[in-house]
């Protein structure tokens, strides 16, 4: 079965590991006011490949990251004519 979803999230938006008892960890995003929990598999010999699924996010979050700051900083440039790649520089 398939499943789509999409969120817009809060102000108090918030993601991280959730520990569940001594042998269990949860990725939890914290959408305000929705989560979604990310267990996973009860099977150990199955965790490779969740582990490979949570590398894959990390690496597209920081993708995805990355893209908004720079077009950010593209439409300030545009809106102000000022360059804000000198460095030091926050925007």
């Amino acid at each position: 079965m398939a499943f789509n979803a999409q969120w817009k999230p809060g102000p108090e938006a918030a993601a991280g590991m959730h520990q569940v008892g001594p042998d269990m960890a949860t990725l939890v995003i914290y959408l305000d006011p929705d989560s979604l929990a990310l267990m996973p598999p009860a099977d150990p010999a199955k965790w490779p490949a969740f582990v490979g699924l949570l590398r894959q996010l990390r690496d597209g979050a920081q993708a995805v990251a990355d893209f908004l700051e720079e077009h950010r900083r593209l439409a300030i440039e545009q809106e102000t004519g000022v360059s804000l790649e000198l460095p030091g520089l926050t925007y």
